[in-house]
This record gives structure tokens, sequence and C-alpha cells, in this order.
């Protein structure tokens, strides 16, 4: 149902920061969630705690899909996710050994089942005969850490504010967005408490605009929240932070 491993670019690490991550391969029709979840899905935990010769691990989050169930929106993968780490030794001089207590959910359309696993996997420090090489896994890594979403070049291509003429509904333009440009899909991130429900999208010549019920009492319940608007689409991924007014 589900395979499982931690993979690295590199045979070895030089002392530095080195790129890895967890690979996970999910049989058709299951999928599983993004750090949050949404509705009615499970959100990952991870234990390293048992690693040896680690400082730091970064785990970084490809932008997910938005899974829109009637009365049930959740935000995840399906089929391949690799999500990427990135890991500081403590000591540049010894092998780094990253241990992972690992505790998600995989749903089908009838059925959602916890899973808990256990992961190893051992870099040795400095270049081995040979020197350090790329992994088989290097492309698939870099390609993974290229869908995470990034603070955009120019932030001045998002403006957010409430429609005035209806319930609790958020306004977000995507400026620029010409000839050719599919509309990327748009996730809402958020204060817990806060539901924003399924975009409706349109498009007004090079701005796509995008209108998000919010499932408030009163807008003031957001004033001076800070909330994330993640976009994923063909050719990039993309976090603007936005404070309401």
């Amino acid at each position: 149902m589900t395979r499982l491993a931690l993979v690295a670019a590199s045979t070895a690490h030089d002392g530095g920061p080195v790129l890895a991550g967890l690979d996970m391969g999910l049989d058709r029709g299951w999928k599983t969630y993004w750090r949050e979840p949404g509705d009615s899905g499970i959100a990952p935990t991870f234990d390293w705690s048992q690693s040896e010769n680690v400082a730091d691990i970064e785990l970084r989050w490809p932008a997910p899909r938005r899974f829109d169930d009637p009365g049930d929106i959740t935000f995840g993968y399906t089929d391949e996710l690799l999500l990427p780490l990135r890991v500081t030794p403590a000591d540049p001089s010894l092998p780094v050994t990253l241990r992972l207590s690992l505790f998600y959910g995989i749903c089908s359309d009838t059925i959602c089942v916890p899973r808990e696993a256990e992961l190893e996997l051992m870099l040795p420090a400095g270049p081995a005969e040979g020197g350090i090489m790329p992994t088989a896994d290097a492309a698939r890594l870099r390609a993974a850490l290229a869908r995470v979403p990034v603070a955009p070049a120019d932030p001045g291509r998002l403006s957010v504010g409430w429609r005035p003429d209806a319930a609790p509904t958020l306004e977000v333009r995507l400026h620029r967005c010409g000839t050719g440009c599919v509309p990327p899909a748009l996730i809402v991130d958020g204060p817990a408490n806060v539901w924003f429900d399924t975009p409706a999208v349109t498009r007004e010549g090079e701005t796509v605009l995008y209108s998000v019920p919010a499932e408030v009492l009163s807008t003031a319940m957001l004033e001076g929240e800070e909330l994330v608007f993640i976009f994923s689409g063909p050719d990039e991924a993309m976090a603007f932070r936005k404070t309401l007014p």
C-alpha cells in the first residue's frame, strides 16, 4: 500500500548541510497528507530524536494538492511524494545516521488508515574512495525541492481584500498571469479555527481572481492576522504572506 525510505542526494557528506528526503510511494487511489491536512486528514508527525551526529533537520514541504469533496476539504499528495530534508551534521568529521519514527495517515475514497514506520539512513563523513558522488535520487530530490513554495520575486503580484457585497469572502487577485498562464491552484493557510472554502476562479484579463468564502462570524476576527497564500501551478510554486487589514 505504501513504499517508504530515507534517501540522500549524495553518497556521503562533506561536513556541511546535505540534501536528503523521505521517499513515499502510494498505490493508485490512495493519498497522504500535508502538514495542515484540512478537515478530515491525518497530519504526519516526525520523531528524529534517535538520530546520531545531527545538529539540525529542516523538512521542506512541496506544494500539496487540494482535494475538494462535499463538506470536506483536505490537502495532500497522491502517487509519489518526496519530502526534501536539509540535514546539518553536528560534527563534520563523523558519519550522520538519520533515524525516523514516523506517524502518518493514508486514505482512499472509503477508508483512512493510520500508519507507523521506523526508517534509517547512514551517510559517511568526507569523500569516500573516488569522492562524494551523486546518488540515483539526486535529480528527484532537486525536483522536489523546486516544488517547495518560495516567496515570489515580485510580492506585488498579489492583492487581497474582503468582498463588500457578500458574506465573509476573500478576494484574492493574482496579477500578471498572461497568455499561456494556467491559473495555479490556491490554498489559503491561516489560523487553525478558521475554515476557507473552495475558491471560485475567474479571469479579468491578466489577473486571476479567486473568491474564497471564509467560515468566520465577522471579518474582524481576522483583522491583523497573517495568512499564507500558496499557489501551485505547472511551472512554479509560490507562497505570499499577507496581513489582513
